[in-house]
């Protein structure tokens, strides 16, 4: 995704919520351990330059470096950085069988993300195989998830499609669009005790008509949560008091997430805690921000009520993801008992 390099914004923003600790479910730093402290950096630039308090990450990998020494990232991490199992390549058969969730579980592997759907982007369309998530092989992995309480973290389905005439590059046919969100609907439906937070919003969030179905989505499966991880750059595309409304009635099932990956060097810092500062102040203010998260154009912030920012910001990812309470009370946040 386009990143937008405009001036950072670190002295227009000054939050109201010093105190709240933030948890991003969704980055994918994967074992790079110069990266990780460049992350604690961002953290660092936040908290001087903005008052906020950016506290957790959850590390989910990358496509091409699957995190497999947990010890080595969550020590690199200073105690702000947990760990997800990753699979990129769903359309192929999943990485990890059944059989080795558990003892993932019980090292200390927080969920597993699942990227399934988006081949049509970057991937071939099979003409032997099924590309989309709801593929009969998947049924063993799903059941053994929902057995085991093995959080599905940040899985992704589909990609961005939205309104006619503004469709984005991602994901611009609506039909395929649809066939893959109702591919994921199926695998909801065969497995309702499976605890999942879909990425992205589930892509739903691009259109307002898509909000009315993530409404009934997340009425139908209460078991399903989102994350708002990359979607900050199209809320312009929908009514804003369409987007705020579905943020509090269903701010009990979103968590916050960005989808950021390595930090490679020192001169990305300020960009990325830029592109940070620009989201919390999307979530509280009603400013008007220039750019979203990965750049697009100018969107006013949503000013979501305190006690709705404390369920995105860390309470529903407190409840969602083992381990991420006691980080943040061994890391001295007052979260509650």
């Amino acid at each position: 995704m386009a990143i937008n390099l405009s001036t950072p914004v670190f002295g227009q923003f000054k939050s109201n919520y010093p105190d709240i600790p933030r948890v991003d479910v969704h980055s994918h730093v994967a074992g790079d351990l110069n990266g990780i402290a460049n992350y604690l950096e961002i953290g660092a630039v936040l908290r001087e330059k903005n008052d906020i308090d950016l506290a957790l990450w959850i590390n989910l990998g990358n496509k091409n470096e699957p995190l497999v020494n947990i010890e080595e990232v969550e020590k690199a991490g200073q105690g702000r950085m947990l760990c997800g199992i990753a699979d990129f390549k769903a359309h192929d058969g999943l990485s990890y069988s059944p059989e080795s969730l558990e003892e993932f579980q019980k090292k200390g592997f927080v969920g597993y993300k699942i990227w399934s759907g988006p081949w049509s982007r970057t991937l071939e369309k099979k003409e032997d195989g099924y590309p989309y998530i709801d593929n009969p092989a998947h049924e063993a992995t799903f059941s053994e998830m929902e057995r085991i309480g093995f959080i599905g973290a940040s899985v992704h389905v589909a990609d961005p499609n939205g309104p006619f005439g503004e469709r984005t590059a991602w994901l611009a046919d609506p039909i395929e669009y649809w066939t893959q969100i109702n591919a994921w609907r199926n695998v909801l439906e065969k497995h309702p005790e499976l605890v999942v937070v879909t990425a992205h919003g589930n892509w739903l969030l691009c259109q307002d008509a898509q909000i009315d179905y993530l409404r009934n989505m997340l009425a139908t499966f209460p078991n399903l949560n989102i994350d708002l991880a990359a979607t900050f750059q199209y809320y312009h595309l929908v009514n804003r008091e369409n987007l705020r409304s579905f943020m509090i009635e269903w701010a009990d099932r979103i968590v916050f997430g960005t989808d950021i990956g390595k930090v490679e060097n020192k001169e990305e810092i300020s960009l990325r805690a830029d592109q940070y500062t620009k989201a919390f102040q999307i979530l509280e203010t009603d400013k008007i921000v220039n750019g979203g998260f990965f750049g697009g154009p100018k969107v006013q912030g949503l000013e979501l009520p305190q006690e709705v920012l404390e369920k995105i910001y860390y309470k529903n990812a407190m409840r969602l993801y083992p381990h991420v309470k006691e980080r943040l009370v061994k890391l001295g946040y007052n979260v509650g008992s």
